[in-house]
């Protein structure tokens, strides 16, 4: 891939408030916006276009939505009816004409349904796809060039719900595994986002004595991504944990360090492979 040169403007100074994205060489200008400071700066989101609201860039797998549409309307209008989100990026053409009403519908379509299928983001908010628009097969082409710009803009600002976590072939110096005398056992992999856990992970049934509890551990039992199953509870699908302890953690139902825990097929720890080159 090419390399890119991105500018990042911030109109009052401020690395915490207003911030405008856009590649020099390219159209697309993305505007990301606290929701606390939206109402002394809605004259910003004076156009058409697409627009994301999102809980917390911090958040493993961020809770958002995207709509379309004349954008400081209708995020004045989730001001008032949307309680879960904390940030705003709208996406917009810098040309005298913009995206119209067809591109953002295409948009739209594109980005709800990349969500849904990576599953890197909590939906509620867009239960149903939007229709797909019918577009010629060069508008879609051109559309997509700019999606490219699109989603690197919004990785760059740290919504990475878009990107999908890279699944290239692993060796088994590339796996870890964590376990212990119980039969709990994991396996996963580090990434640059952090640590996979994989699908299937035999995880303890009940914390150990001394921990009240865990980390996102009740969180992940409520949305039955762990479920019981002989005795333990089994990861029903691949997780994604910023921490590599909290990963640890879940596993074996205690407070531990995911750095010395995780070890590879040579019994080396996370911490000397990653760590300490």
């Amino acid at each position: 891939m090419p390399g890119k040169t991105i500018q990042i403007f911030l109109p009052d100074g401020n690395p915490k408030g207003v911030k405008k994205a856009s590649i020099t060489t390219d159209k697309v200008e993305i505007i990301q916006i606290p929701r606390s400071i939206l109402a002394e700066n809605n004259k910003l989101l004076d156009f058409n276009g697409v627009y994301i609201l999102v809980d917390s860039l911090k958040a493993e797998k961020p809770e958002i939505y995207v709509g379309k549409g004349d954008v400081k309307s209708r995020t004045y209008s989730h001001d008032n009816k949307k309680d879960f989100w904390n940030t705003v990026f709208a996406i917009r053409l810098k040309d005298e004409t913009g995206f119209n009403d067809a591109h953002n519908s295409y948009l739209e379509y594109y980005f709800v349904k990349k969500a849904q299928d990576l599953n890197q983001a909590i939906m509620n908010e867009n239960k149903q796809t939007p229709k797909c628009p019918n577009l010629t097969e060069e508008i879609i082409s051109e559309l997509h060039y700019y999606i490219q710009t699109i989603e690197t803009l919004l990785s760059t600002l740290g919504l990475k719900c878009f990107q999908p976590i890279e699944n290239n072939e692993k060796t088994e110096k590339d796996i870890f595994i964590c376990s212990d005398k119980y039969g709990n056992i994991g396996e996963g992999e580090y990434t640059e986002e952090g640590f996979l856990l994989y699908k299937g992970a035999i995880c303890n049934l009940d914390l150990h004595k001394g921990t009240d509890k865990l980390p996102q551990r009740e969180d992940l039992i409520s949305s039955g991504l762990l479920k019981e199953q002989d005795g333990h509870y089994v990861l029903q699908e691949n997780k994604l944990f910023l921490s590599v302890s909290t990963a640890s953690s879940i596993v074996l139902g205690r407070r531990s360090n995911g750095w010395l825990e995780w070890k590879n097929s040579d019994g080396k720890t996370l911490d000397e492979i990653e760590r300490k080159h």
